[in-house]
């Protein structure tokens, strides 16, 4: 049922309640029992053995499992086992101990106070908490508090709510009790309020319609549990497990075969099968993959970003589309006062929020000094005068907090800048009488003695204010279609001097001096003193941030629920809209087709007055078109967008509870300033995970090509395997394990917030990836090869022995390739990283402990080598550095070209 729709009398009734006493104690604990309490439902609090075993639910983690099972039933040294369980259980734990810690920060960052509602019961009012109110109650709505629940209006004076939350429209909304005979939207509704909105100024008397998961906030609420969003990282990785598995299914076909072909007995075939996981499995790639993350994780802390998914941050490097709600995001929901219209002459005004420092301009020229008896001091003067709202300021969150109406709090500020106090205002003026702001009148006025003279100050619609004008209509008129062409809300202020014996004596009827105050206001003849074009306080970081972010090859769009020519101004000044741009509304947004949007998507920077269905379905679009989207918020109505988008960011302070609960990342200081180094950040974890996966599957590809060789050879021939299932799991364990973690340490890539960077680097593991993969993994196979075909006849420990050296080196040498995918190592500098000069170095000692001392010879089946076998094996695997220079080379000539080839084209 539509209770908008309604009359109070009607809601009433249908609700079996009340007005004036309410429903009794007893039928409201009936009713609570019936519909539940006024909460929306928490998930349960995961304990930390929950917390642990999911790190466990991964494909990769599968296969690894398996292979350590395979290793422990065939396997003659089941040591191997409990090297690749103790690897999982190490990841699992350093995951759940990054997640829990975000968990105990997100409980800090939800409000520990409990809200409490005044309602009317057994015909007393009552202070109850809002988890008890239920549907029927009449609850009293007083400033500075937030609506408990989903109500329908019964009366209201000067009632006005903030509904940004959840309508994204950064405004004080009206609100009466007067019946909506149409069908409208949420934001139109003005005898609703809505479930964690604010009451910015007034009072109200209200009827509950919906308590819990039946507000709005509740449906929004339970949408978001059908919903799903993955990010880039995880779907990559189970991609990965998806191919790895593949390929194990028809190597077991293959070994099948062979054992057809050859009988073998199983065991061997089984022995045979482990050695291959072994080669395929990146058995230290969870852990490498979750250190690079932590790390991240940590150094974005450092910049007041808290990280509450870990791959989170890997998905940041790849965004190229980011959705941004203006309210609180770009904006500070602060209204300022940006431009006024006063004697003829039209001035800027420069500040920041509620901040009472700024300027007024003239021509970009400092006023430094204004007539005391000008027009515009006694617009500020009326500012001052007529200010109701209360500003705070919070020195630890760096927020201004409003209780009362933005919009005289945005004046107030503006008497401040101009050099006005209330205290020395209240000196000069007398207040005989005010009369309170309405919808229905559409202004604010006071009534004042000064000078022995009455004189009163009207602030209030543009409309009223310059049609009672005595003079400059022309001039008012036009200069309110420019205002509002840019965006801006519009507030008219005047005055009149009048003889005192012309105000209501006081000893007269309140209702009669209300009505002949009005009659002064409404008589006309007001002196036009000027109008004050307001806007929500743009963050000033956010124009360098949007310049930024192009040049970086990132898409900025804009989805609002303002009103078009409000969201344009601001895209317009912090750079989102360019000349060419589109800017397309709610109402024909819903009209498109989704093929019709489609062909629009590139040309549209700006969506105003959008729903959060709206939203959804943009984000939808852009994923269709292949993007990685980013969408940023604060309010409730952002919520599913940012559940379905790539990545969710949400602010810290000013964002909603449900907003931080579904982001992936959180603002904590809501500045907008560390996107930019967040991104790069996160590209710098991107490339770290390609190059970290390019290193670990070149050398495994390189493992795999020995180990078929040998399985296809010895279908003719006999012939052992070149390595045992012992030496590859020390490889890819220890050779691989350090120098892929001192890999991750590689210091920030030069030009990693370029376009060009972006565009070919959309996927961690690509065609590109696995050529290198190939191209590197060849020569390791056939110099590994080349040696132990020398040496396996006469002494097969020996021939083993240098084959595990030989991998050991090209992997050293490959690791040091790794370091860029296009740079020379020459160029990158040999002293850059030093972690990898350190575990280059731990690594060949390891390597020279395993063939000389005994007790490593006798569980890795190795013999001694002599230094000319060293010498060998150096020269060797040291080709591996040759040809990838020859291939970067290559490539960078032939991307040279192409750039050249593309300037030429544009001349």
């Amino acid at each position: 049922m539509n209770f908008y729709q309604i009359s109070s009398e009607e809601a009433i009734k249908k609700l079996k309640t009340d007005q004036i006493s309410g429903i009794s104690q007893i039928e409201a604990l009936r009713r609570l029992k019936q519909y539940g309490p006024n909460t929306l439902p928490e998930k349960p609090t995961e304990s930390w053995l929950t917390i642990f075993l999911r790190q466990f639910k991964s494909p990769l983690v599968y296969i690894l499992l398996l292979a350590a099972a395979i290793i422990f039933i065939v396997g003659e040294d089941k040591s191997d086992t409990f090297i690749i369980s103790g690897i999982l259980f190490f990841n699992a734990i350093i995951g759940a101990i990054q997640e829990g810690r975000t968990r105990r920060i997100i409980e800090r960052l939800k409000h520990l106070i409990t809200a409490e509602c005044i309602v009317i019961r057994d015909g007393k009012k009552q202070l109850i908490n809002n988890a008890d109110l239920v549907v029927g109650d009449i609850v009293l709505l007083q400033e500075g508090e937030r609506v408990p629940a989903d109500v329908r209006i019964l009366s209201a004076t000067n009632l006005c709510i903030d509904e940004s939350a959840l309508t994204g429209e950064s405004i004080c909304v009206p609100k009466n009790a007067e019946i909506i005979e149409k069908e409208v939207p949420l934001a139109d509704r003005h005898n609703m309020a809505y479930k964690g909105t604010y009451i910015l100024m007034g009072i109200g008397k209200a009827i509950v319609v919906a308590t819990g998961k039946q507000t709005q906030i509740g449906t929004i609420q339970r949408a978001i549990e059908e919903l799903e969003g993955i990010l880039p990282l995880r779907r990559e990785l189970n991609r990965l497990s998806k191919w790895i598995l593949i390929f194990v299914f028809f190597a077991c076909l293959f070994l099948f075969f062979i054992g057809l072909l050859t009988d073998k007995p199983i065991r061997e075939l089984l022995v045979i099968l482990t050695a291959l996981f072994i080669c395929v499995i990146p058995e230290g790639l969870p852990v490498v993959l979750t250190l690079v993350l932590v790390t991240g994780v940590y150094r974005m802390a450092r910049r007041r970003i808290l990280v509450k998914n870990m791959q989170a941050v890997e998905a940041l490097g790849r965004t190229d589309v980011i959705v941004i709600d203006k309210t609180g995001t770009l904006t500070r929901n602060e209204m300022i006062v940006v431009e006024i219209f006063s004697d003829s002459t039209v001035l800027n005004v420069t500040g920041e929020g509620y901040h009472p420092k700024g300027e007024l301009l003239r021509e970009n020229k400092k006023i430094e000094h204004i007539d005391p008896h000008s027009n515009l001091m006694h617009l500020a003067e009326a500012s001052i005068l007529l200010n109701r709202s209360e500003i705070s300021y919070s020195d630890e969150t760096g927020l201004f907090t409003i209780k009362g109406d933005p919009t005289e709090a945005a004046l107030f500020v503006l008497g401040q800048k101009i050099g006005l106090s209330k205290e020395n205002l209240e000196q000069k003026y007398t207040n005989v009488y005010e009369v309170p702001f309405e919808s229905r009148l559409k202004y604010h006025a006071g009534f004042y003695t000064y000078d022995k003279k009455g004189v009163f100050f009207v602030i209030g619609a543009p409309e009223f204010i310059i049609s009672s004008a005595t003079s400059g209509k022309e001039k008012a008129k036009e200069q309110l279609e420019h205002f509002l062409e840019k965006g801006l809300r519009v507030i008219g202020i005047g005055m009149k001097e009048v003889d005192l014996s012309t105000f209501p004596s006081p000893e007269q009827e309140e209702s009669e001096r209300l009505a002949k105050f009005k009659e002064l206001v409404e008589r006309g003849g007001l002196h036009f003193l000027g109008l004050c074009g307001i806007q929500d306080s743009i963050r000033p970081e956010v124009g360098p941030i949007i310049e930024q972010a192009r040049a970086a090859g990132l898409e900025i769009i804009m989805a609002t629920g303002d009103h078009k020519q409000t969201a344009l101004y601001v895209a317009r000044n912090v750079g989102i809209v360019r000349p060419g741009d589109e800017v397309l509304n709610g109402t024909d947004l819903n009209r498109l087709s989704d093929q019709d949007l489609m062909k629009r998507l590139s040309k549209i920077t700006v969506y105003a007055r959008v729903s959060p269905d709206n939203k959804l379905r943009i984000i939808k679009l852009f994923h269709q078109r292949g993007n990685i989207v980013a969408m940023t918020g604060d309010g409730i109505n952002d919520v599913p967008s940012m559940v379905v988008a790539d990545l969710g960011i949400a602010m810290g302070q000013i964002g909603t509870d449900v907003a931080k609960e579904a982001a992936d990342i959180i603002l904590l200081d809501d500045s907008f300033v560390h996107i930019i180094s967040a991104i790069e950040q996160g590209r710098h974890i991107f490339y770290t995970i390609r190059r970290v996966i390019l290193y670990f599957f070149a050398t495994n590809m390189g493992e795999i090509l020995i180990i078929l060789f040998a399985l296809g050879v010895s279908i003719f021939t006999p012939f052992p395997l070149p390595i045992t299932a012992a030496q590859i799991l020390w490889l890819n364990f220890v050779t691989d394990g350090f120098l892929d973690i001192a890999l991750s340490t590689e210091p920030i890539e030069k030009g990693i917030l370029a376009k060009q960077w972006l565009k070919r680097k959309l996927r961690i593991i690509d065609k590109d990836m696995l050529l290198k993969m190939i191209y590197m993994a060849i020569p390791m196979a056939i110099g590994s090869l080349w040696l132990f075909s020398r040496y396996y006849q006469t002494n097969l420990a020996y021939a083993r022995t240098m084959t595990l050296i030989t991998m050991a080196m090209f992997q050293w040498f490959n690791a040091w390739n790794c370091r860029s995918e296009e740079r020379s190592i020459f160029r990158l500098g040999w002293f850059t990283n030093r972690w990898l000069i350190v575990a280059t170095l731990f690594v060949l000692l390891l390597q020279f402990a395993v063939v000389e001392l005994p007790i490593m010879q006798r569980i890795f089946k190795t013999v001694p080598l002599r230094a000319s076998d060293w010498l060998l094996i150096f020269i060797l695997s040291s080709t591996i550095i040759i040809l990838e220079e020859l291939r970067k080379m290559i490539v960078s000539i032939w991307f040279t070209k192409q750039q050249f080839d593309a300037q030429n084209k544009k001349v």
